[in-house]
């Protein structure tokens, strides 16, 4: 079940995680060849097993679920998610010490869940299709994708001072951060 407004929908959902997959690679740009396979593998699966799902489970609740102020307690806690990896990775970057940067799989868990937000709420209008799955094995297949070439895209930043690829992450998470917020101002202002 292939149409143009599939991958359209599918190409605006895997981005934000594609970004997110950059960052994370610019943090993995000093391991391994198959250290750096394993966690492309890992992140790209993991974002595209949460896009997938939380497609589904939207379609799924579209005609039950209606917006109420508890879904902006969400996304408020995903934008301070952003902001604290944003500044964490600035702090990293002043510190003069050699370390190694580990991302272990459970805050990549929690960058797919919130990532996948908005396939959640996208999925609420696929409710009333016969078959939703389908679209979603669509929207998780591209979003593996678009992140496996962010990781890929990301390993070519290679003669870079690893402050300056966190600070550069940081950026990527601030920015990510600061669109929850903008998206939410009216709530503020």
């Amino acid at each position: 079940m292939f149409n143009f407004e599939i991958l359209l929908l599918s190409l605006a959902l895997s981005v934000d995680a594609g970004v997110v997959t950059f960052a994370i690679s610019l943090l993995h740009e000093r391991e391994t060849p198959s250290s750096k396979f394993r966690n492309a593998l890992i992140t790209a699966s993991t974002f595209g097993v949460f896009q997938f799902g939380m497609l589904w489970i939207g379609s799924f609740a579209g005609y039950l679920f209606t917006f109420s102020s508890v879904g902006y307690y969400f996304q408020l806690a995903i934008g301070l998610i952003f902001i604290g990896l944003a500044l964490k990775c600035i702090y990293e970057s002043f510190d003069e010490s050699e370390k190694k940067i580990e991302w272990g799989f459970i805050p990549i868990l929690f960058l797919g869940l919130a990532t996948s937000l908005d396939a959640l709420v996208s999925g609420l209008s696929l409710g009333p299709l016969p078959h939703p799955y389908l679209v979603s094995i669509d929207v998780g297949l591209t979003t593996f994708s678009v992140c496996s070439f962010f990781y890929v895209l990301g390993q070519f930043f290679k003669n870079i001072p690893d402050r300056w690829l966190l600070r550069l992450a940081a950026s990527i998470f601030f920015v990510l951060g600061s669109q929850v917020f903008w998206g939410l101002r009216h709530l503020f202002f």
